[in-house]
């Protein structure tokens, strides 16, 4: 019994380095001010006292945010390209049982990103010194 519910929980896990493998764009954007929606060209504010800065966001989104994509190769490899910053490239791989992805760029730096695939959409979640910022990704 106990390990036909181990390989449930394996198969159960729907992102391996296999299938993040391509070229992902940024759709959506959260964070605790505001979800703005590429594709729906929708927003909506969890902090109404703070929308005129969201309003801001949504104004520079298409500069900021929404160019990035990410390309992840079937060798554990990734590059992030943002036409304003560059491009950062380094190793990654899929720790299924902590549902992270786990990216070490080229300088050493080592970042766990909780994600969760639905419906297509890779949702990446990054921590910062005040909130979060969560990606919602869809293969280009």
């Amino acid at each position: 019994m106990g390990r036909v519910l181990f390989i449930v929980l394996l198969l159960s896990f729907k992102v391996n380095s296999q299938e993040l493998s391509g070229s992902w764009k940024v759709i959506s954007y959260e964070d605790e001010i505001a979800y703005f929606n590429k594709i729906t060209d929708s927003i909506s504010y969890k902090d109404s006292s703070r929308k005129d800065q969201a309003e801001n966001f949504r104004q520079m989104s298409e500069l900021i945010i929404f160019p990035i994509t990410y390309n992840f190769d079937n060798n554990g490899g990734f590059v992030m390209n943002h036409p304003m910053m560059g491009k950062i490239s380094g190793q990654f791989e899929v720790d299924k049982s902590n549902k992270k992805i786990i990216m070490i760029d080229e300088k050493g730096k080592k970042d766990a990103l909780p994600f969760i695939y639905t419906d297509g959409i890779l949702f990446v979640e990054m921590k910062m010194e005040t909130g979060y910022i969560k990606l919602g990704l869809k293969k280009s």
